[in-house]
Parts: structure tokens; C-alpha cells; sequence
């Protein structure tokens, strides 16, 4: 079972201490740009995540009786890069990645009340923070190596966000919101594999269920 010493050793492997932002770099790959400690934002993830109480959660992975997840893993990996699985504090889940009602959902959804700030899941460079018609407010990170974050419904967005900025693991990206096509308030939450040159930008990677990825653990631990 996970607690915050363990999550205090993950974290350290994530970023630096320093509060400054890293400057943009133009040119290597981005992978090889997150190579450089990046600034840690404030973000440090619930050891824990529960089904939002009250409601019919869809996909909904396997919980005890009273709503916590069982097989919850706080930070997961995609070949040894580390993210976090939920990118907002002392939130829900209130719908999980699969078909819901005759549709792919392809990410996750996390709820709080009152709605809380969004953070990066892991070092990134800032591909998109833009708005459209079904996501409202999203914000898409770049991982390197054909990984990317979707946050979208946003409320807002922080206004230290910038396109072509590299960020490190917690930084700020907004706040939990109900734009685009939502019913309520929360976060829709994507992992995303691909090319996004050649796919159609984001819309055309592939979704990953971040529950389905392997626990991500210290090298050398």
C-alpha cells in the first residue's frame, strides 16, 4: 500500500527543488530537453483515490465497500518515464477509460468539490493550451518519445502557462472547470502514444488507460 514516504521518493526522482522556471529550448528532441532537472511545482500526489460517492461511476475499477480503489498506483510508467495517474489533489473518480454509453471514453475523469487546481503530470514541454468545441479549455504536454498529457474542461488556465515552454512534474496548468461538451464540473485526463505530426495533431494519438500501466519505481529501489 502506498503512503507519503513512499510517494516522497518517487517525487524526488521527478524534478528538482528549484521554484524558477526552466527557460524554452529550441531543437533536441524534447526527451532530451527533460533530461535537465526542471523546477518541481507544488503538486504532490494522494497516495489514495476513492469512486466519487453517490454515483454510478462508469468503467469503474475494482474498490472496496466503502469506494477506494484497491489497485490504486499514485505515479505509473510508460517505459521507465513516470507520470501521475491523477493530476489534481483530494478528487474522485467519476469515470473511468472504455465505452460509455456506445462510445470510447478515452481517458479518465476526476472530480472535487470545490473544484481544485490542475498540475503536470510529469516534465513536459507545452504543446497546446487552446479551446475547443467538445474539450472547452485543454491543455496538451508533450513527454518525448511519443507520450502526451491531455487536461481538458478546464475552468482556466494559469496565466504562467505558455505554449513552447518546458515545464517540470506539478506545475500548474489551470483550474478544474466545466467547459466544452460537460456535464459537470471536473477533469478529463488522457495519456496519449503516437506521432503527432503525422496524426492529425492530438486528436489522432492513441489513448492508454493510465490503470492498465505498470507501477513506476526508483531506479535502483
Amino acid at each position: 500500500m502506498w503512503g507519503r514516504a513512499g510517494l516522497a521518493v518517487l517525487l524526488g526522482a521527478l524534478a528538482g527543488c528549484s521554484t524558477t522556471r526552466a527557460p524554452i529550448i529550441y531543437g533536441p528532441p524534447v526527451r532530451e530537453q527533460l533530461k535537465t532537472p526542471l523546477p518541481q511545482g507544488p503538486f504532490q500526489p494522494n497516495a489514495y483515490l476513492r469512486l466519487c460517492p453517490g454515483l454510478s461511476v462508469s468503467n469503474a475499477p475494482e474498490a472496496d465497500t466503502s469506494g477506494w480503489i484497491t489497485a490504486y498506483k499514485p505515479i505509473v510508467q510508460i517505459d521507465g518515464f513516470p507520470i501521475a495517474t491523477a493530476p489534481v489533489n483530494d478528487a474522485c473518480f467519476s469515470s473511468g477509460f472504455g465505452i460509455r454509453n456506445g462510445r470510447p471514453h478515452q481517458g479518465i475523469d476526476l472530480a472535487s468539490y470545490p473544484p481544485g487546481p490542475i498540475y503536470s503530470a510529469a516534465p513536459a514541454l507545452v504543446l497546446e493550451v487552446t479551446t475547443s468545441a467538445s474539450y472547452g479549455n485543454q491543455v496538451v504536454l508533450d513527454h518525448g518519445d511519443g507520450l502526451f498529457t491531455r487536461y481538458a474542461h478546464l475552468e482556466y488556465f494559469d496565466p504562467n502557462l505558455r505554449e513552447g515552454e518546458l515545464i517540470g512534474f506539478g506545475q500548474p496548468l489551470g483550474q478544474m472547470g466545466r467547459t466544452g461538451q460537460v456535464t459537470g464540473v471536473h477533469l478529463h485526463f488522457e495519456i496519449l502514444m503516437g506521432d503527432y505530426n503525422t496524426n492529425r495533431g492530438s486528436k489522432g494519438l492513441t489513448p492508454v488507460d493510465p490503470f492498465t500501466l505498470p507501477v513506476y519505481r526508483v531506479p535502483g529501489s
